[in-house]
């Protein structure tokens, strides 16, 4: 039979479950994208990259690099535009909206950052067709080195002691989003089990 007492020990172990699941999802940014392989696209074909859910702020990455075949287009997309880009795919050089600084036409090699202004879902498409107009012309197929990263807003600190006016450089790495969160809750998993010891 349980007593109140190990009901009142459970009861703790829960409480703290659900606190330490709370200060972790509040405080970890999770990488959404992150890929890093090598692709075959086909000619008139394309590659999809699906970003969901993306703030505004956060920093896209991209690096490619064709290793086999002709140039192709780098395209972001907003959902809407992704669904005209597929529709301009059927006709003969048809023609789409993209985010341009987001982007990259007629390409064999490229490195590349851009902050996302608007909050909502994206597509980064890497197009072996004739979309968009004055792209780079399918020929064959390609084969791609692809990095795609979504990395979190970088954080820039100001100067407040205000007489010079400019911000200082700082040599010291960017913390990892929820870095703190993950300390805070092992300390209290570790006095937590420490306590529960010493009933």
């Amino acid at each position: 039979m349980i007593g109140k007492k190990e009901i009142s020990r459970y009861r703790s172990y829960l409480i703290c479950i659900a606190f330490l699941l709370m200060i972790m999802l509040s405080g970890i940014s999770f990488a959404k994208t992150n890929i890093d392989r090598s692709i075959t696209i086909n000619l008139n074909k394309f590659y999809e990259v699906p970003m969901i859910e993306v703030k505004a702020k956060e920093v896209l990455n991209v690096e490619m690099q064709v290793t086999s075949g002709s140039a192709v287009d780098v395209l972001l997309l907003k959902p809407s535009d992704y669904s005209e880009y597929q529709n301009a795919i059927t006709q003969i050089g048809g023609n789409v909206d993209y985010i341009a600084n987001g982007s990259s036409i007629r390409v064999t090699t490229g490195k590349y950052t851009y902050t996302f202004q608007e909050a909502g879902d994206y597509f980064l498409v890497i197009d072996n067709t004739d979309v968009p107009k004055g792209g780079a012309p399918p020929s064959n197929q390609v084969e791609i080195n692809l990095k795609v990263r979504i990395d979190a807003p970088t954080m820039q600190t100001e100067s407040t002691s205000g007489s010079s006016g400019s911000t200082p450089s700082s040599t010291q790495p960017p913390k990892t989003p929820g870095f703190g969160a993950i300390i805070s809750a092992f300390v209290i998993i570790v006095l937590f089990f420490r306590l529960s010891r010493n009933k």
